[in-house]
């Protein structure tokens, strides 16, 4: 109906009662909200857990017991990008990042999914058979 009134030439009364401009990007923002914080909570609301809703989650690598964690991501459908910098700064020798990238590799196995390095930090973990992670010959 509003379009109908621009038409005509009658002019809609505006619901922002405040009609001075602001003098700031950021003032403005406030104003409508966009900076409010957001309660942050590790906790994922089963109903997204049940949606069948794939994350992308980056999860560093600090000891060896952070790779249950990423199994469980994995096996819940999760994409994981795992920060391996950490570890490798921590270990004293490349027996122990082996032996994390063996386990690494047995889980990818065991759900059927993908493993790949990305540069000299990351590796990238897709679960199942359904996505697969594309690398040139």
């Amino acid at each position: 109906m509003g379009f109908f009134k621009r038409i005509k030439g009658k002019k809609e009364p505006s619901l922002d009662t405040d009609t001075t401009p602001p003098s700031d990007t950021e003032e403005y923002l406030a104003k409508l909200g966009v900076f409010e914080e957001e309660q942050k909570t590790d906790e994922i609301p089963q109903e997204v857990v049940d949606s069948g809703v794939v994350y992308i989650k980056s999860i560093p690598l600090l000891t060896l017991s952070d790779i249950s964690r990423i199994a469980e991501e994995l096996k819940s459908g999760n994409i994981i990008i795992i920060h391996i910098k950490p570890f490798i700064q921590r270990v004293q020798s490349n027996n122990e990042l082996k032996r994390a990238v063996d386990q690494l590799r047995g889980i990818c196995r065991q759900i059927e999914g993908d493993i790949a390095q990305l540069g000299s930090e990351y590796i990238l973990i897709t679960p199942g058979p359904y996505i697969r992670i594309y690398q040139r010959s």
